[in-house]
């Protein structure tokens, strides 16, 4: 067996290996894509026929050998520093793509020429470079890459990331660049099993505004996040936006075989025997049609083109020449595609300009930190700097420090911030030649000392949010936001608001404390509850807007989910109008008792969470968090009178956790014991119960599946409980 021979066999193997890896299901949502804009537009499929059958006319092989340079923007969408890759691997892809498009790939040489699979004679290369734009749509320099914190947007992704109204980056014009947006992860829109890893908008029915890729940033070259990637998504998604179809395209049929004319239907393609549908197998057999279409470039029943890049299968090296022909005829025909290649674009968004230093920038993954903490700064200066020079307001060794070895003069040092306040950076950038800088006033936000217990919220002393030095706000989609509101407050006059009554679409918000500290309460003995007052109405009976509160013990960095409230769990009362609350029963006093002992940390923080949905208005109050025993806590804001009654503890039977809602004329101390069916006490709350609805959450999913009691217990009263752990 000759070297080469022996090379194919281990490099189909191990692909075979792969795809038996991987889910055999489509990575790819074009078809999904297709399926949605088919549905919305009665005219789609006969515009990309139309558009097909000419592209393929074969006259685009006759284009002129010019190196077409194509401009790219490249819009990452990040959640605070996840998913934010680096230059390197944005041009680690860009290599991949310049490879497979040229044939220059270190795997051509595999692609079979054999009796039934004579593809090595047909396959094609264009000579084409994607390259990042140097000037942004304004002629300003640019590095071709936008970098947008919203992690809203940035998992389950979908169009919505491309508007920057909504929290995203905007679409640079599509008559001048590409553009690609990287996420962490895309919806599957209902199309059943299966990761998304990309999809593109075809050139014959381009989508306006939502024009481009959009790909998971894990697909996205092979270093870094992509490290176990072979990074040919990117070149399957270039292939469908510069006008391509799957091998197996079968036009809406039902199936890809067919014996009509190979260039009037399916991909369209006479150089790419049919395929059924969608496989993953790299096996050299594999041959789903039997039929030879009319103008069947090799005039025999060739096996399935496994090899080829548009197809799912996982030992892709090649494009066919039917195919080179399609995208480049569409460089003639299609106006924005071919002002792509336009020399006086390429002037205008300067890809061929000189790798010179014209831009001094530099970023961090969190702008809020606590005392003590300490923070990467990362170089994103272009192009080609060779020294830095690092200044900060304050004084250095009192206000902040340089640690980990670095430097006012290091390309991305490390620095601890020691003091509270706002704090100014500077960074100068030179090249030697030319210098640079940038200055971003009131960026970092290092948070007061820590509150101590115990530790109560009212809002009565804030007039502003957006102002505080404790509470930080975050509203990704540019809207209504957590404010105060002067009169409505449960305890005094005041409490937060969110005006969702009237918000269209899905909005997110976020209210996040400042540190408090926990670290004085025993790990082993201790325990802490963390109680609120909410007040909230439906717009109307289908509203399914969510609650979530989230607890850190690390400042921010990392947050675990432990409370959910949603639909009619949230509240099921409605209100039609644009709603507040106007008398205690309006209010809900939730009691969180799963404040564990990982949390007992000195820069502890929770943070509320709202997810709108058109509903109504949504009120805060009376924040509690105290810990101990009932004769060490003084818990402010909760002291009326009545008793406790309409008693009911759900859902029964439950898998993680129970709810225990009642009303109470007084506020009182309370303790709640979970036992088992022995009357063997597992674990023991005592809480604060508040004047009206109380709501208390007890988490059950360490607990193995049988009955179990839960007693409740204020005064000499008693009330037992018995539930099923499922």
């Amino acid at each position: 067996m000759s070297l080469r021979n022996l090379l194919f066999l281990l490099v189909v193997f191990a692909a075979s290996l792969s795809s038996f890896a991987q889910s055999t299901q489509p990575w790819c949502g074009h078809d999904m894509l297709i399926k949605r804009l088919r549905e919305k537009n009665s005219g789609f499929d006969q515009q990309v026929h139309t558009g097909m059958v000419k592209a393929s006319s074969g006259q685009g092989l006759q284009f002129p050998k010019i190196t077409l340079a194509v401009p790219v923007v490249v819009h990452i969408i990040h959640d605070n520093g996840v998913g934010n890759i680096s230059d390197e691997q944005i041009q680690d892809a860009l290599d991949i793509l310049n490879e497979d498009y040229r044939r220059q790939n270190p795997d051509a040489g595999v692609t079979r020429n054999t009796p039934n699979a004579p593809f090595q004679s047909v396959a094609g290369s264009m000579d084409i470079e994607f390259k990042l734009a140097k000037k942004d749509p304004l002629g300003n320099c640019t590095n071709g890459i936008v970098r947008v914190n919203a992690p809203g947007l940035t998992f389950n992704a979908n169009d919505n990331c491309k508007y920057t109204s909504n929290g995203g980056s905007d679409q640079w014009p599509i008559d001048q660049y590409v553009n690609i947006w990287v996420v962490n992860s895309i919806e599957n829109d209902g199309g059943g099993a299966g990761i998304i890893l990309g999809y593109a908008y075809l050139p014959y029915w381009p989508g306006g505004d939502a024009h481009g890729i959009l790909i998971r940033n894990d697909a996205f070259g092979t270093i870094e996040t992509a490290l176990n990637s072979d990074g040919r998504t990117l070149t399957h998604e270039m292939g469908h936006l510069l006008g391509l179809q799957h091998i197996f395209n079968d036009g809406g049929n039902g199936s890809g075989c067919h014996l009509t004319n190979c260039s009037q239907v399916g991909d369209y393609c006479c150089d790419t025997p049919p395929q059924e549908a969608a496989n993953w197998s790299c096996s050299f057999t594999w041959n789903s049609c039997n039929e030879v279409p009319v103008n069947d470039a090799f005039g025999f029943d060739a096996v399935d083109q496994i090899e080829n890049y548009m197809s799912y299968n996982y030992c892709q090296n090649m494009f066919s020449q039917d195919q080179v022909g399609i995208m480049q005829q569409n460089f003639i025909d299609i106006d924005f595609m071919s002002n792509w290649i336009n020399p006086a674009n390429s002037i205008a968004t300067g890809v061929n300009d000189p790798e010179i230093l014209c831009k001094a920038d530099f970023e961090v993954n969190k702008t809020l930190l606590c005392s003590g903490d300490s923070l990467q700064f990362i170089d994103r200066s272009f192009h080609n700097p060779t020294s830095w020079i690092w200044s900060l307001s304050g004084t250095v060794n009192t206000d902040w420090q340089f640690v980990n070895g670095t430097t006012a003069s290091s390309q991305e040092p490390y620095i601890r911030f020691l003091t509270p306040g706002m704090y100014e950076i500077t960074l100068v950038a030179t090249d030697g030649s030319t210098t640079d800088q940038e200055t971003k006033v009131a960026y970092i936000k290092v948070l007061p000392e820590a509150g101590t217990l115990p530790f109560w919220e009212g809002f009565e002393s804030i007039s502003s949010l957006a102002a505080s030095e404790k509470w930080t706000v975050l509203n990704n989609e540019n809207n209504n936001a957590f404010q105060i509101d002067a009169t409505q407050g449960h305890t005094g006059t005041r409490c937060v608001k969110l005006s969702n009554f009237g918000q269209a679409g899905m909005n997110t918000d976020e209210l996040i404390s400042p540190p408090v500290d926990l670290s004085s309460i025993d790990p082993l003995n201790g325990s802490v509850t963390l109680s609120f007052r909410y007040a909230y109405r439906k717009r109307q009976a289908t509203d399914d807007e969510w609650l979530k509160v989230f607890l850190t013990k690390d400042c921010g960095d990392t947050w675990a989910q432990r409370k959910t409230l949603h639909g009619n769990s949230l509240s099921s009362q409605i209100s039609s109008s644009s709603w507040t609350p106007t008398s205690s029963s309006d209010w809900v006093t939730v009691h969180m008792t799963n404040v564990t002992s990982d949390f007992f940390v000195s820069n502890f923080r929770f943070k509320f969470e709202f997810e709108g949905d058109g509903g109504n208005n949504f009120f805060l109050d009376d924040i509690n968090i105290y810990g101990g025993g009932p004769s060490d806590n003084l818990v402010i804001g909760l002291n009326e009178a009545g008793t406790v009654h309409s008693m009911n503890l759900y859902p029964n039977p439950a898998e993680n956790e129970l709810r225990l809602a009642f009303d109470s004329g007084v506020q009182q101390v309370a303790q709640l014991s979970l036992m088992d069916m022995s009357g063997r006490i597992i674990r023991t709350d005592v809480f604060q119960s508040a004047v009206g609805k109380n709501e208390v959450w007890i988490p059950i999913d360490g607990l193995s599946m049988g009955m179990y009691y839960l007693e409740f217990q204020t005064g000499d009263a008693r009330v037992n409980f018995s539930f099923l752990k499922q």
